[in-house]
């Protein structure tokens, strides 16, 4: 715009100078070398216009070849990230299609051009794991974090894709770097939650927990059914590794509140029966069934193998007091006697039991005890009504 204005002022100042100079036009002498010119000043005035003229003019026209080029270059470069997007699109169709080959095959193909490679690489990725193949899952991976664009996604990525593989310990690896900068990240935690359980990391799930609950990850009834589950595995785990002595010590740990739960003295008692400790597992069902006589702790009763069943038959014949019809306490006091070889009382108990609801497990301890009685007749009758609970009914 200048460079026009300067021109312009040029040749107004030639049309206002110019007359006055038409009759005395001076003289001008330019010697380079061997070579002379001559002219007058008014041409060397005119020429050295049409000079800046010229320059303007190739300027304009240098700049417009330029803008043709560039504009050129855009049309090829959108005609390919048109292409580029096209592809990507049918390739995530496919992707959810589960059609992985075509589908690894053309978001390939659109990364180049892509307006998001990150995308087209970790959907690369995951397609590649669809048809088995690792290697190549692992090498579109590192394509994405190449990117570096969100770290996050790749990584999450990867220890997803690595989870449903069953690469459990890989993808304990993939999370664990990220917990610290995402402490807040439901995804995450979620799927770190999953392969703790998968690895059976029972103390790495206890700690998981309260951030599982601050982010509202889970609700609190899964964070309780977490909790035990977890408390049951890791009682497991050190029953096997220390013993019942190691586990002893351990229970004793833990908080009251653990302590007074039936689920975990459940799995506390199945522990210590499983190790031959059965008359610590008693000592541990009495003083519970002290404060609350709950059903799940009575059945376990029966389940132990005691030198003297006597101390035990007294205790549930003593809850019977409260509640006298309970099928439960009934059927843990015939397998008691039966084990006695106190068959009369144990029929009484058996039958009881199955007067308030039919089971099959009493239906065959009764015609054990009936068979003991020698009574083969009654033994019968009650195998054909047992027969008769346990075959599917048809309406």
């Amino acid at each position: 715009m200048i460079k026009i204005l300067l021109l312009v002022i040029a040749l107004i100042a030639g049309l206002v100078v110019g007359p006055d100079l038409a009759g005395n036009q001076g003289y001008v002498l330019i010697s380079a070398a061997n070579q002379t010119i001559e002219m007058s000043l008014t041409t060397l005035v005119i020429v050295v216009i049409a000079a800046f003229g010229a320059l303007f003019l190739l300027e304009l026209i240098i700049r417009k070849l330029f803008s043709l080029s560039s504009s050129t270059r855009g049309w090829f470069s959108g005609r390919k990230s048109k292409k580029a997007r096209s592809f990507t699109n049918q390739g995530l169709v496919k992707l959810l299609e589960g059609d992985w080959k075509q589908a690894e095959k053309l978001v390939v193909k659109g990364a180049n051009f892509s307006d998001a490679p990150l995308l087209n690489y970790l959907a690369a990725a995951e397609a590649a794991q669809g048809r088995g193949d690792v290697d190549n899952r692992d090498r579109y991976l590192q394509q994405a974090a190449d990117f570096g664009a969100d770290s996050l996604a790749t990584a999450l990525t990867r220890a997803k894709l690595q989870y449903r593989q069953g690469q459990y310990e890989e993808a304990l690896a993939s999370l664990q770097g990220l917990v610290d900068a995402n402490p807040r990240n439901a995804i995450l935690l979620n799927l770190l939650k999953d392969t703790y359980l998968q690895l059976q990391d029972w103390q790495a799930l206890l700690r998981l927990l309260p951030s599982l609950k601050r982010v509202k990850a889970i609700t609190d009834d899964e964070a309780a059914k977490l909790e035990i589950k977890a408390e049951c595995g890791l009682m497991a785990h050190i029953a096997t590794q220390k013993g019942s002595d190691g586990l002893l010590a351990h229970w004793n740990s833990l908080s009251r509140a653990a302590r007074q739960q039936t689920p975990l003295i459940a799995c506390l008692v199945k522990q210590l029966i499983a190790r031959q400790a059965d008359s610590e597992a008693y000592i541990i069902l009495r003083e519970n069934l002290k404060k609350k006589p709950d059903e799940t702790l009575i059945g376990l009763v029966s389940e132990l193998s005691l030198p003297d069943y006597h101390p035990a038959i007294l205790k549930l014949q003593d809850l019977l007091r409260y509640n006298e019809n309970n099928p439960i306490t009934h059927s843990a006091l015939g397998q008691l006697y039966f084990r006695e070889g106190k068959w009369a009382e144990a029929r009484q108990h058996f039958e009881r039991a199955l007067d308030v609801r039919p089971d099959v497990t009493d239906y065959a301890w009764l015609v054990d005890t009936l068979e003991k009685l020698n009574e083969s007749g009654e033994a019968n009758h009650v195998s054909r009504e047992a027969l008769k609970l346990a075959l599917p009914h048809k309406d």
